[in-house]
This record gives structure tokens, C-alpha cells and sequence, in this order.
């Protein structure tokens, strides 16, 4: 187990992007006190994109998502869930 920040490093992405895959049930955590950690084999598995590609905000991840007329306005939560849904093919 290794906690957001490792993950992160492990995986080429964000600490946000670690606890976005944890919030959207995409990674499986476990808290211990105030610190989340994650299975190492959960996010190195998940290292799919080149090590020169830089890390993606949610900021930048939601304006990459096509524009949908429902989509205006949606909250974080909204474009997280609806991503989870796609990728499971809901």
C-alpha cells in the first residue's frame, strides 16, 4: 500500500487524479487516520500514458471531455460519474 502522493509519482499523474480514481471507484483505498493509500499494483497498472505526457488537472481533464448539451454547467462530480459510466458502458 502506498499513500495518494506515492501513487501519484507511481502512476505519472496528479495527487488530485489518485483521489479522483478513489472518489469515481476506478481504485480501490483504505484510510488509515487522515491518510489515503492505495494498492501499488491498483495505480502502476493504471501508468499508461508516456512519462514525458504531463499530468492532467480536473481542470483540464473535464474541458477535455466532449461537449455535451447536458454537460453545461456539470459539476465535477457530474463529469466524474459520467466518465466511470462510459468507461463501464452504462
Amino acid at each position: 500500500m502506498v499513500d495518494v502522493r506515492e501513487a501519484a509519482l507511481l502512476s505519472r499523474r496528479t495527487p488530485e487524479t489518485i483521489r479522483r480514481w478513489v472518489w469515481s471507484g476506478r481504485v480501490h483505498s483504505v484510510k488509515n487516520g487522515n491518510k489515503l493509500f492505495v494498492r501499488r499494483d491498483d495505480v502502476a497498472a493504471d501508468s499508461d500514458a508516456p512519462a514525458d505526457e504531463p499530468a492532467l488537472s480536473l481542470r483540464e481533464w473535464a474541458q477535455a471531455l466532449p461537449r455535451q448539451s447536458n454537460a453545461t454547467g456539470a459539476s465535477a462530480r457530474d463529469l466524474v460519474l459520467k466518465d466511470r459510466d462510459a468507461r463501464a458502458g452504462r
